[in-house]
């Protein structure tokens, strides 16, 4: 859940703001939140690979927006995971999560070979 939360939140710091956030309030309680409008599909895949494919498709199409969580990205230090991410050859890289924003019609073509998350 940490490397979702990681990726979901970080795509929307690419280029323009994404999404559209609802603002949720309760006054009996005294809470706001703010809460996309668009729904968070969570799919999940047998082994890294699959995600690794995932985000080589992606590559290139600007109408889509995609970030990636590494296990290089789990480490002492915050210098330690970049370096350790930069120099990762692409089969040392063992992909966590992909969070893919866009279009449905583009989105949906690329994760159909995924399942539903169960927990």
């Amino acid at each position: 859940m940490n490397a979702l939360a990681h990726t979901a939140f970080g795509i929307s710091g690419w280029g323009d703001p994404i999404g559209h956030l609802l603002d949720y309030q309760n006054e009996s309680v005294g809470f706001s939140s703010k809460i996309d409008e668009s729904p968070f599909i969570i799919l999940e895949a047998r082994h890294s690979n699959h995600l690794r494919a995932l985000v080589s498709s992606v590559s290139g199409q600007a109408h889509l927006r995609c970030n990636a969580f590494t296990t290089s990205m789990i480490g002492r230090s915050a210098s330690e995971q970049l370096s350790m991410t930069r120099t990762a050859s692409a089969d040392q890289l063992d992909f966590v999560a992909v969070v893919l924003y866009g279009p449905r019609e583009h989105v949906e073509p690329l994760t159909r070979r995924f399942s539903l998350y169960r927990g």
